[in-house]
C-alpha cells in the first residue's frame, strides 16, 4: 500500500522570486510560495513541520538558493521526501541550451553570473539520502515559445532537468499573462495545483500521487485554455504520493488547532483553544485545552520531567474529563525520531507516557506539556460544534500547543 513519505524525515525547498530588477515582476509568485508550503504543512494533507519547509522569496544570489538547497539534501533521512519548488522566470541558454532559474538580481545577458544552472538543483537533489524526490517547476520563460527551435516548450525543459528515481512536474508556460492572470493570487499552474491539494480530488485514490496531480492539472488548464503541464519520472516516480486526498479526509481533524468563536459561553468552552488529539467520525474525538493553565506548579507532579516542561512549566486545564495521573503533550525535535512511549498525533505532536525515563528523552522531545483531564465529543458531536459556529478550525498555528502566552492565546488567533 502507498504511504506519504514520514515528514519529520523530510524536507522541502519552495523558491520564488515576485520582484525582479531586470525582468518583469511576477506578484503572484510569493502567494504561490504560501500557497504550496500552507498544503505542505496541513496535517490534514501531509503535516511536514514547519522547521521543515524553507521558503526562500525574492532571494538575490545563487549562492543563498545553492546553501538552501544543500543544507535541506543533506538534512532528510532515509523514509524522507526532498521536494523542490520554483517559481519565476525561466532562462535558457541560447547555445547549451541549458535551463537557469532567474532570481531578483539575475541579469538575462549574463545569466551564468546571476542565476542558478538548473544543473544545481539536479546535483544536490541526486546525492540526498531521500527514498523520493520531486522538483516542480512553475517557470515562466518569457518570449521562449516565440522561438522556433525544434525543442522548446516543457517537454524541452523537462528533459533537460530529468532526475533519476525522481519526478518532475513541469508547467508548460506560454507567457506571462498566459501564467499569471492579473489580480489573481496565484499563477495560473500553482492555483490549479493549491487548489487541487486543498479541496482534493473526489472518486480519486486516498493518496494523491504526481500522476494522479499532473493528469488532473493537465485536464483543468487545458480546460482553461493555459498550456499543458508535462511530467518526468524514472523509476515510477510518478507514483510518489504527496498529500492525502483532501476529498476522501476532510474530517481528519486529528492535530488541528480549534478555537471557540466569541459568543460561546459555555465554561468548558467559552474563550478555548483547543487540539485534537484523536478523531474518527464513528467514535468521535478527544481534545485538550490549550489556554488554561493552572497554578499547580508540572514539577510538584513530575518533578523527574522538570527540565523539558515548556513555559509556563504548570499544569493545564486539559478539560472536563478527569482520568488518573496527567496528560503529556510532546513535540520531537526537529531532527528525532520517535521514542517507543510516544503515541503521534499529527507532524512531531504526540503524547509522551510519563511512565518512560526522561532522562532518556532529551534528545528527542523539544517541548513539553501536562495536562490534567481533556474534551470528548461522542459520533458526530463535534462536526455539529464546527458546523454550528461554536468552535472553528485554524488554518495556521504551530506555535499555539506550546505557547508561552496562553492566557493570550484564544485573542492572537481571532486575528
Amino acid at each position: 500500500m502507498a504511504r506519504l513519505a514520514d515528514p519529520s524525515a523530510s524536507r522541502a525547498v519552495l523558491i520564488g522570486t515576485a520582484r525582479y530588477d531586470h525582468l518583469p515582476a511576477l506578484p503572484a509568485v510569493a502567494g504561490n510560495l504560501d500557497g504550496v508550503g500552507g498544503a505542505l504543512r496541513d496535517p490534514l494533507l501531509w503535516g511536514l513541520p514547519a522547521d521543515n519547509c524553507r521558503l526562500l522569496l525574492d532571494p538575490v544570489t545563487p549562492r543563498e538558493v545553492d546553501i538552501a538547497l544543500s543544507e535541506a539534501a543533506g538534512a532528510v533521512r532515509p523514509g524522507g521526501l526532498l521536494l523542490v519548488y520554483f517559481a519565476g522566470h525561466g532562462l535558457v541558454d541560447v547555445d547549451s541550451r541549458d535551463l537557469f532559474l532567474a532570481l531578483r538580481d539575475t541579469v538575462p545577458t549574463a545569466m551564468h553570473a546571476t542565476a542558478v544552472p538548473y544543473d544545481w538543483v539536479r546535483r544536490n537533489v541526486r546525492r540526498s539520502a531521500a527514498d523520493r524526490r520531486v522538483v516542480i517547476l512553475d517557470c515562466c520563460y518569457a518570449g521562449r515559445a516565440e522561438m522556433s527551435a525544434p525543442h522548446t516548450g516543457s517537454a524541452m525543459l523537462a528533459d533537460k532537468a530529468r532526475i533519476d528515481k525522481s519526478c518532475l512536474l513541469v508547467a508548460a508556460a506560454a507567457t506571462e499573462a498566459a501564467r499569471a492572470p492579473a489580480g489573481e493570487p496565484f499563477t495560473a499552474f500553482t492555483g490549479a495545483l493549491v487548489g487541487l491539494l486543498r479541496a482534493g480530488l473526489p472518486g480519486g485514490p486516498r493518496l494523491l500521487d504526481v500522476k494522479t496531480i499532473w493528469e488532473t492539472l493537465r485536464d483543468r488548464l487545458l480546460n482553461a485554455g493555459y498550456p499543458r503541464p508535462e511530467v518526468r519520472a524514472r523509476n515510477s516516480g510518478d507514483d510518489i504520493p504527496l498529500v492525502r486526498n483532501a476529498a476522501l479526509h476532510s474530517h481528519d481533524l486529528a492535530g488541528r488547532v480549534l478555537v471557540a468563536a466569541p459568543h460561546v459561553t459555555g465554561p468548558d468552552l467559552r474563550e478555548a483553544v483547543l487540539l485534537i488529539l484523536r478523531y474518527d467520525p464513528e467514535c468521535g474525538a478527544v481534545a485538550v485545552r490549550l489556554n488554561q493553565p493552572t497554578a499547580q506548579p508540572a514539577a510538584a507532579v513530575a518533578g523527574h520531567w522538570e527540565h523539558l516542561l515548556s513555559d509556563p512549566p504548570v499544569v493545564f486545564d486539559g478539560g472536563p474529563v478527569h482520568t488518573p495521573g496527567y496528560l503529556a503533550l510532546a513535540q520531537l525535535r526537529p531532527d528525532a525520531a520517535a521514542p517507543t512511549r510516544f503515541t503521534p498525533v499529527a507532524g512531531r505532536l504526540g503524547t509522551l507516557a510519563l511512565s518512560a525515563d526522561p532522562s532518556d528523552m532529551d534528545s528527542y522531545i523539544g517541548d513539553l506539556r501536562l495536562c490534567a483531564g481533556y474534551l470528548g465529543w461522542g459520533p458526530g458531536e463535534l462536526e455539529s460544534d464546527l458546523e454550528s459556529g461554536l468552535l472553528h478550525v485554524v488554518e495556521e498555528a504551530p506555535d499555539a500547543p506550546f505557547s508561552p502566552r496562553p492566557g493570550e492565546l484564544w485573542h492572537e488567533l481571532q486575528t
